[in-house]
């Protein structure tokens, strides 16, 4: 099954991931992580996993900004909880309206 962007790759490294997510951060996009464990070309709905912030600050009482390696994480996570899952992370760009990036994180295989 081909998806997304990168779908031509080998799947990615945890480094690669984390770079990706990294970049889309940089960008200003919104961060989103999603799983379907039959997904196919007909079906736009995927789960959405929750991402919370990795720390609150103690004196605002605000969430610390997302880092790479948290979201990197939250898709492990995604992965033990769901390993028969196809895993999708997605970056939506608020300036444009549009998801600028998305591709497959990991896939069932990888997920056991």
């Amino acid at each position: 099954m081909r998806f997304e962007t990168f779908a031509f790759l080998p799947p990615l490294s945890q480094t690669q991931i984390e770079a990706q997510i990294l970049h889309t951060l940089q960008q200003g996009y919104l961060p989103s992580i999603e799983f379907a464990e039959t997904p196919n070309s007909a079906d736009f709905y995927w789960r959405q996993w929750p991402i919370p912030p990795a720390k609150i600050n103690a004196t605002s009482g605000q969430p610390e900004p997302l880092t790479a390696s948290h979201i990197a994480n939250q898709i492990e996570s995604c992965a033990r909880r769901h390993p028969f899952a196809f895993i999708r992370f997605s970056a939506y760009n608020p300036g444009t309206r549009q998801t600028s990036l998305s591709f497959i994180a990991k896939t069932p295989q990888e997920g056991q």
